[in-house]
């Protein structure tokens, strides 16, 4: 996870300083659309821009949260099923992204903060922390996470066009939507 976060990082610097040279800006990059199937939309484009930096931020915190000491078994489990299952959903969507040839796309929205995702400065905070600390801050920033994905899901739902990426975005918003439950519930005990 890590050695693709920092390929990505290099991918996105290296485009960014590629544009500067020529005298482009990121915006005004034309995207591919010859690369993607005629039914792709902005929308799907859009969704797989921030919908991956956004898993991968969840698959970081669940590392944190499973390395830290004095973990419940309940957390550990939702944790490594939340770190498994996003992290197989990136491969998929960062394969349709290398197919589309979108990554300036990508590069373009990495570093954006998108709905439920958390500054640096609470990815910090929360590894810092250990045992109850830990487990609790993680369930609270997660259910946080999981619910701004959710309602960024919903519009690719009703607005993507390609039929591949809404069908993944609606197992999305199942997987997820059980997940806050079965996380608000241990919040609660």
């Amino acid at each position: 996870m890590a050695t693709r976060f920092i390929r990505t990082s290099i991918v996105g610097g290296a485009l960014v300083a590629l544009l500067a040279l020529t005298g482009c800006t990121a915006e005004a990059q034309p995207e591919s659309p010859n690369a993607a199937p005629a039914s792709v939309n902005d929308t799907d484009l859009h969704f797989l821009a921030m919908m991956t930096p956004h898993h991968e931020q969840a698959v970081q915190m669940s590392d944190i949260v499973l390395a830290a000491g004095g973990v419940s078994e309940q957390t550990r489990d939702i944790a490594e099923r939340i770190r498994s299952g996003q992290q197989e959903e990136i491969d998929i969507m960062l394969g349709w992204v290398g197919e589309w040839q979108q990554e300036p796309l990508l590069a373009q929205h990495s570093s954006h903060i998108a709905n439920g995702m958390v500054t640096p400065e609470a990815m910090s905070a929360l590894a810092a922390l250990d045992g109850p600390e830990v487990e609790q801050t993680f369930l609270e920033e997660m259910v946080f996470h999981h619910e701004g994905a959710i309602a960024m899901t919903q519009d690719q739902i009703d607005n993507g066009g390609y039929a591949e990426l809404r069908a993944l975005a609606q197992q999305m918003i199942d997987v997820q939507s059980a997940e806050v439950v079965e996380m608000n519930a241990l919040l609660a005990r």
